[in-house]
């Protein structure tokens, strides 16, 4: 009797770990929905030590082969916005506030690079590549079936003490 209850208790183990690891899986599916990003334009925001806004400001935007792109001053909020340019991934924006303020020196200078942003020259957000998606796949599966083959031999063990506790051999 007490080796049914065992078998039960086993099962009923057995049968909650594998609805805990299926409830974990996420739904895969021919229909999947993709969502991808579009990059319009890009914000920019200056600002003086103390956290203000430094308004009225000149902005200069050059490619990355040095070329101006755009001009333009920032707002009451200190942001400039720009629109991005077919092809070019690289970006120098220069701030210059210095006829804004009596005290001058105050200039700064940022580079954006797009590309290590994971985002395509035509501002567009990229996707994870077909075989990426699949060997990410295979690679979960994997991790699944390590985490059943440990809980398994872990299983084992515990029955083979209960045994070797009892004085019964293999």
């Amino acid at each position: 009797m007490g080796g049914d209850r065992e078998k039960m208790k086993s099962k009923w183990v057995f049968l909650s770990v594998s609805f805990l690891i299926l409830s974990c899986i996420s739904v895969v599916s021919a229909h999947s929905l993709h969502v991808v990003y579009k990059l319009n334009e890009i914000e920019i925001e200056a600002y003086f030590a103390d956290g203000t806004p430094v308004r009225d400001a000149e902005v200069t935007v050059y490619d990355k082969g040095g070329n101006l792109y755009m001009k333009g001053t920032t707002d009451e909020e200190g942001k400039f916005r720009f629109p991005l340019k077919v092809g070019v991934n690289d970006y120098t924006v220069v701030v210059n506030a210095t006829h804004t303020t009596h005290i001058s020196g105050y200039k700064g200078e940022t580079r954006i690079n797009l590309s290590q942003a994971g985002i395509g020259a035509d501002g567009q957000g990229m996707e994870m590549s077909l075989y990426a998606r699949i060997v990410a796949g295979f690679g979960y599966l994997s991790g699944v079936a390590g985490a059943a083959m440990i809980y398994m031999g872990w299983k084992q063990k515990r029955k083979q003490k209960k045994r070797y506790d009892r004085g019964e051999k293999d």
